[in-house]
């Protein structure tokens, strides 16, 4: 028989929005890393007032895509620039 691996559920709120998130992670990793999110939201939209919540959105995933593109150069996951064609 597989592994069986618990399902959590936990709500969050993100630039004011809340989201239901489930996965399985702990409640506790999932409730710290929208923390994160919001915090990176935050920040952005305070430096870029007259954005649209969604270019913050994209804006933020890509400076979560650019930490951790560093943290696997870092790792060695990523040697060099034939490795792009990991991304999607």
């Amino acid at each position: 028989m597989g592994e069986s691996f618990e399902i959590n559920k936990v709500t969050v709120t993100i630039m004011g929005e809340e989201y239901t998130l489930k996965g399985n992670s702990t409640p506790e990793t999932m409730q710290q890393v929208s923390r994160y999110v919001d915090r990176l939201m935050k920040m952005l939209a305070e430096n870029n007032t007259q954005m649209s919540k969604h270019k913050i959105a994209v804006l933020a995933a890509i400076n979560l895509a650019d930490e951790l593109f560093k943290l696997k150069q870092v790792s060695g996951e990523i040697r060099g620039k034939d490795d792009d064609k990991e991304l999607v």
